[in-house]
């Protein structure tokens, strides 16, 4: 069984509104990601800070039992909540995730606690497949302060994908853009318009 994992419960600070609600080709960013994601994984979890309003989705939703742990917490408490032997871990704001790519990690899980996509010299662990062994790791992690994924990766079979790797699947790295200020979020709306018009040019 696979499950997926979406972080939703970042504080958004520098986008100056909550990630999740953003509005994405006329649904809330958050049922866009879950839209996609549930083509690829049995079951959904999607992680949120304590109070959060999220829309109806699909999925399952848990609380951060603490606030703002960053990335490790929201992947334990991820973990903790899935029923999945692996879990395809994202954030919400992931709107350009390849497909192609995720099968692609999802296929090398057998031998690895985590597959991590290493992208132009930078792991990519939110776009990353853990296994849900790991998950102690992770909570021994939070005791200790360290919210840093890439802790883990030296502790664990750790599966990197390279850049030439990825761009068999993901030529640009389009999977690993977020929308982390405004001036982002618009860039990501007028090049999904533009995917779009490009796909309506396409068809015949």
């Amino acid at each position: 069984m696979l499950s997926g994992i979406i972080l939703a419960g970042g504080r958004s600070s520098r986008m100056g509104t909550p990630k999740a609600l953003l509005p994405f080709d006329n649904e809330p960013l958050i049922v866009h990601i879950v839209r996609r994601l549930q083509l690829l994984v049995d079951e959904i979890v999607v992680v949120a800070a304590p109070g959060q309003q999220l829309p109806s989705v699909p999925a399952a939703i848990v609380r951060d039992e603490v606030a703002y742990q960053g990335p490790v917490g929201g992947i334990s408490y991820g973990l903790a909540a899935s029923a999945g032997d692996f879990a395809f871990v994202t954030s919400c704001d992931a709107a350009f995730a390849s497909r192609a790519l995720v099968e692609h990690l999802l296929s090398l899980r057998h031998d690895a606690d985590v597959v991590v996509p290493r992208w132009e010299g930078r792991y990519q662990p939110l776009f990353a497949i853990y296994r849900r062994t790991v998950l102690p790791l992770l909570q021994a992690q939070l005791e200790r302060g360290q919210l840093r994924p890439v802790s883990l990766f030296d502790q664990v079979r750790t599966r990197t994908v390279a850049d030439d790797e990825i761009r068999t699947f993901d030529p640009e790295g389009e999977s690993f853009f977020n929308m982390n200020e405004p001036a982002d979020y618009e860039r990501a709306l007028a090049h999904w318009q533009a995917r779009r018009e490009a796909a309506r040019v396409a068809t015949p």
